[in-house]
């Protein structure tokens, strides 16, 4: 079992399946999203580094880290309720087709769009009326995750320098009183240094930053 508590970072690499068929629908090996039409061209594959206990990741996932054996891969099932929540009869609404119609949009069952922000799936189109559903896709489905915990990462300097290696930063770190200041260079994209900013503040708060 791993020795993992509230704040430390994880290193892990996971597959998460549709319990009921058997469909991927994430995972971190870039071969079997591609084997299984999920590949996304621009998405980082290979273990994921995220912070345990702040609700990065699901309370289900959570759960299964704590429980599972460092460096060696375990399955493990998620009730709806802790991973993509129960299916809501309150999310699923019905639309004006002319709303639709504001967006230059013709809405078709299976169609996803997005209302208000928050992205929907269209459930039928009839006398202009449109039945939108604002669940998760996997709202109310089990889901089957294999994962596999790399490394727990404690210590606040070790921590800055996984998330920025991850970021593919080489900034330089100090120490600033009792915190760390994060010195950033300006050969370093500022998407990325924002990035890093917000993971780091998460995973070591107090932590200072210096822009280039």
């Amino acid at each position: 079992m791993v020795s993992v508590k509230k704040g430390d970072l994880v290193r892990i690499e996971y597959t998460g399946r549709v319990a009921a068929s058997g469909q991927v629908f994430d995972t971190t090996d870039e071969s079997l999203a591609m084997q299984t039409g999920i590949f996304e061209k621009g998405s980082t594959y290979g273990p994921k580094l995220a912070v345990f206990g702040h609700k990065a990741i699901m309370s289900g996932m959570e759960e299964a880290i704590a429980s599972c054996p460092l460096g060696k891969s375990e399955e493990f099932m998620i009730s709806p309720v802790k991973a993509f929540g129960e299916k809501l009869p309150q999310l699923i609404r019905m639309v004006p087709e002319k709303e639709f119609a504001k967006q230059n949009l013709q809405p078709v069952p299976g169609m996803i769009i997005t209302l208000d922000g928050i992205a929907a799936k269209v459930k039928s189109v009839t006398s202009g009326r449109v039945v939108v559903d604002f669940n998760h896709p996997l709202a109310g489905e089990s889901v089957l995750y294999s994962l596999k915990v790399h490394e727990v990462i404690s210590d606040p300097k070790k921590k800055i320098e996984a998330i920025l290696a991850s970021l593919g930063i080489a900034a330089s770190i100090a120490q600033a009183g009792s915190n760390s200041l994060v010195s950033f260079k300006n050969t370093d994209p500022q998407e990325k240094i924002e990035a890093a900013k917000r993971a780091i503040s998460v995973a070591v708060p107090g932590t200072e930053f210096k822009a280039p």
